[in-house]
């Protein structure tokens, strides 16, 4: 396993990262209502799917066992926990960043999937359009990934310095942590798909959503955050990361992420004349003034090329 081209811990290697991993899943699975995706997947009749950066396995195994009569390959850089597969799914050890021809013929499953990787590895945008290759016709390409700088936003002084740290230090690497909010324009960029859709989820993380579901999530990943961000400290401590900014970070969520802003903050927007993307200007949509509640806020973004 190479870390430096991914820098959490590995499932394989981690009863914990395991743990954190499947629990991630059981979350998003009861987002969607005990559904792998929000996505009309039956719809699609799979016989072949693909799950990039899979991670503990979860997603790839529920789909194996939802779809049965399918083949399901699972893909990641690093071995999969030792764990009971069913038997129409296959690991396939390789790098997502780096897919070549021999490894999958283009054009050659029904549903290729990631979730929570390509803001995680170098040259997402790449990947995501390598992706988007091997969709057959009328198949669908589903990715679900974070935009971290919505924590940067909306996160208290200590969520905010280590997610912008973290940023800057993904940013050395080629990895776009901000890659979430991206992702329908790189799907619309590849003219595979005569439909993009987008669903974004606000989850914040002192379970103050419009609704349960949303409430749950936001906890779960909140937890999630937490899990993963600590130990950056011991690997990237040469770079700017402290244990003390993790334990920081873990107090003040632990505090439900619920805070005060400590500053002014502008709240800007982008409106474009006309078709051309150079004539577009920056504008003031308004000012958040100090001492306002805020509430730190993931944004998840599940995006559907169909």
């Amino acid at each position: 396993m190479d870390n430096e081209r991914y820098l959490l811990t590995i499932a394989y290697e981690s009863d914990e990262e395991t743990q954190r991993l499947d629990e991630m899943h059981a979350a998003f699975t009861c987002y969607f209502g005990g559904k792998l995706s929000q996505a009309q997947i039956t719809d699609v009749h799979p016989r072949k799917i693909l799950d990039l950066g899979c991670g503990s396995g979860a997603w790839a195994i529920q789909a194996a066992v939802q779809f049965p009569e399918a083949q399901v390959i699972a893909v990641d850089i690093s071995a999969l926990p030792k764990r009971q597969i069913p038997e129409n799914l296959r690991f396939q050890l390789g790098d997502i960043t780096n897919l070549q021809s021999s490894d999958f013929e283009e054009e050659s499953f029904d549903i290729v999937h990631s979730r929570l990787v390509m803001t995680h590895v170098p040259n997402g945008e790449e990947a995501v359009k390598r992706a988007a290759q091997l969709v057959k016709p009328g198949g669908l390409l589903l990715m679900e990934d974070l935009d971290l700088g919505s924590l940067v936003s909306t996160g208290g002084p200590a969520v905010r310095r280590l997610a912008l740290r973290i940023i800057e230090i993904w940013e050395s690497r080629s990895v776009d942590a901000e890659l979430g909010r991206k992702l329908a324009g790189i799907m619309a960029s590849v003219e595979s798909f005569p439909q993009v859709h987008v669903h974004k989820i606000a989850m914040p993380f002192a379970g103050t959503g419009s609704d349960e579901a949303t409430n749950e999530l936001g906890l779960a990943v909140k937890k999630s955050w937490i899990q993963a961000s600590e130990g950056l400290g011991g690997r990237l401590s040469t770079q700017g990361i402290t244990e003390v900014m993790e334990k920081e970070q873990s107090e003040e969520l632990g505090r439900g992420g619920l805070h005060c802003l400590d500053g002014h903050v502008f709240l800007l927007g982008a409106t474009q004349v006309g078709r051309d993307p150079s004539l577009t200007f920056v504008c003031i949509l308004g000012c958040l003034e100090k001492g306002t509640p805020v509430i730190t806020t993931a944004d998840f973004f599940f995006v559907v090329g169909i």
